[in-house]
């Protein structure tokens, strides 16, 4: 049992990395949506690039 013990705080760990980044992505794509709800037809490549 004591063996378990790392791997399970490893798997904790990598859950909160990836709930972490996940909100990350989340809040800098949502002035992307926006701007492109509000210019879509107009330099659309640039916001691309930025994304990737």
């Amino acid at each position: 049992m004591p063996q378990m013990m790392p791997i399970n705080w490893l798997m904790i760990f990598f859950s909160c990395l990836l709930s972490l980044l996940l909100i990350m992505i989340m809040i800098n794509s949502l002035p992307v949506i926006f701007n492109f709800k509000n210019k879509y037809s107009k330099s659309s490549k640039t916001k691309w690039n930025w994304l990737w």
